[in-house]
């Protein structure tokens, strides 16, 4: 039955979620190819830019909150509201419902991360390249990229791309699930249940935010005022960059079991439908 509920859940989230999806591949590469023309070689190109720039990037926001929020939405839609009453009639167990909705809800959280976190690198490529070739081919024609990349993040560029969609894969996990936690708890009150919802989602994430952020600051409380004056702080940020990925990919990592597992518990309770 778990199969015809993961059919049902692409086919409706997929009308919302792909077009978004593909109009972030599709400005990606008008964006690439617009910065390798000398549309912006002008005054007026520059400014044209800045307009651009601006509408990219409040698009991709837009992109990713309007995800962020129907994923949500439809948690609390579809299994706490009258629709619940129609899906809780269905001859499948709660534990099922609720796999349904975090293996579609994790894919498209994911598959927005990764073409996010791709398009920025893809334009920002796209602008290193034009640059190079345009004003600084001689400055760079004896800079080794991928020594350069290794050595001020720690890692070979392949295996930086790898720890980058690792992260992103397992945050979206994270924050799927931190999602879902909020809405069961929020059914744990008798009134205003949503409101209660929204709240412990936006506490959950600042209180996340704050743990990961001082996880991440941890190495660079070892830097000294000497390594800050010397080239020793280009080793030293090499090194952090190596234990951040790591580390914060463990974070989201632990943060995403112990929110799916007390979720796992409160789907035993009995429900208590809008």
């Amino acid at each position: 039955m778990l199969k015809k509920l993961l059919k049902y859940e692409w086919r409706d989230t997929r009308k919302l979620l792909l077009p978004i999806n593909l109009a972030i591949v599709a400005f990606t590469l008008i964006g690439c190819i617009l910065l390798n023309t000398n549309l912006f070689d002008t005054e007026l190109g520059v400014v044209l830019a800045f307009f651009l720039t601006l509408f990219y990037t409040l698009t991709i926001v837009v992109f990713s909150s309007i995800t962020t929020i129907y994923i949500y939405v439809r948690f609390y839609k579809n299994l706490y509201t009258r629709e619940g009453y129609l899906m809780h009639t269905l001859p499948v167990t709660s534990n099922e419902l609720f796999h349904s909705k975090l293996i579609v809800g994790f894919f498209w959280a994911s598959l927005n991360s990764v073409l996010t976190i791709s398009s920025f690198m893809a334009l920002g490529a796209a602008a290193g390249i034009r640059a190079s070739t345009t004003y600084l081919s001689d400055e760079l024609s004896s800079i080794n990229i991928p020594a350069a990349i290794t050595d001020i993040f720690g890692y070979p560029l392949p295996c930086l791309l790898l720890w980058i969609l690792l992260l992103m894969i397992v945050s979206s996990f994270f924050s799927v699930l931190m999602e879902y936690m909020s809405v069961l708890l929020g059914q744990q009150m008798k009134t205003n249940k949503l409101a209660v919802s929204l709240v412990i989602y936006l506490g959950m994430y600042l209180l996340t935010q704050i743990v990961t952020s001082i996880g991440a600051m941890i190495p660079s409380f070892f830097i000294t005022e000497e390594a800050l004056e010397t080239e020793a702080f280009f080793s030293m940020f090499s090194q952090m960059m190596q234990i951040l990925f790591p580390s914060a990919t463990l974070l989201y990592l632990v943060f995403g079991i112990i929110f799916y597992l007390i979720c796992r518990k409160l789907l035993k309770r009995n429900v208590n439908l809008d």
